[in-house]
């Protein structure tokens, strides 16, 4: 079966990457409403407005979108991102949607995006003494690669709070974006000369924090793509 292709009166090229196979959520607001954020699909170089699309075509799944937050959508589970996809996918590959959708298209150029979702919480670990060094030399070449905290990796796994060098650190439990101040948590590693393990409640609270799961494949495309 031929997959499906994007409607021509769309005229989005044959390889770009938001085409209809890509089709990453996200929110935004345009320069008209800036204060009503909504949760939008892109397309090519224009964003779906997926909140007013679903209240017209979809009104059974409308409430995921009303906040203009992806909170409510990812909680329904994999049935519900299955429909929508399939939906949108309809929306934007038959013509006779067209008169439905064509006024929901605003340019990407023309929007502002925030964070799409409530960030909970995530956790790196260097799992050994060779991961870390191996870090060490991609970030740190023309010097020595492991750090005092990396170095605690020859006795057992460092842990941390999020990743450090991301463009959106964690700040007490929240996101903040580039450029703004954040508070940057310390990693879970045992003091110069000490001979003592990290505490354990410490230990079992990163642990608790890293336990995630693999989405199914008809999981929403947000964090790699949907950045745009």
């Amino acid at each position: 079966m031929a997959a499906a292709r994007a409607c021509d009166w769309l005229a989005v090229p044959a390889h770009h990457p938001f085409g209809l196979a890509t089709l990453p959520y996200g929110s935004f607001s345009s320069a008209h409403h800036p204060a009503q954020r909504r949760v939008g699909v892109a397309i090519g170089d224009r964003v779906l407005d997926l909140t007013t699309a679903a209240q017209r075509l979809l009104p059974g799944r409308a409430a995921d979108f009303s906040s203009g937050s992806l909170d409510a959508f990812l909680a329904a589970g994999d049935g519900a991102w299955a429909q929508v996809r399939a939906a949108v996918t309809n929306w934007l590959s038959e013509d006779h949607y067209r008169d439905a959708i064509e006024d929901l298209l605003v340019p990407a150029a023309d929007i502002a995006l925030h964070l799409p979702f409530t960030v909970a919480d995530y956790v790196d670990f260097y799992a050994s003494e060779q991961h870390a060094t191996n870090i060490g030399r991609i970030f740190r070449p023309e010097s020595e690669p492991l750090t005092p905290t990396g170095g605690t990796c020859r006795s057992g796994i460092t842990a941390g709070p999020g990743r450090w060098w991301s463009p959106a650190p964690r700040s007490g439990g929240r996101v903040v974006r580039p450029g703004r101040p954040g508070r940057r948590h310390r990693a879970t590693a045992r003091a110069p000369g000490s001979t003592s393990r990290p505490n354990s409640a410490s230990w079992s609270a990163f642990l608790a924090c890293s336990e995630n799961r693999f989405r199914p494949a008809s999981s929403p495309s947000m964090f790699s793509a949907s950045a745009w």
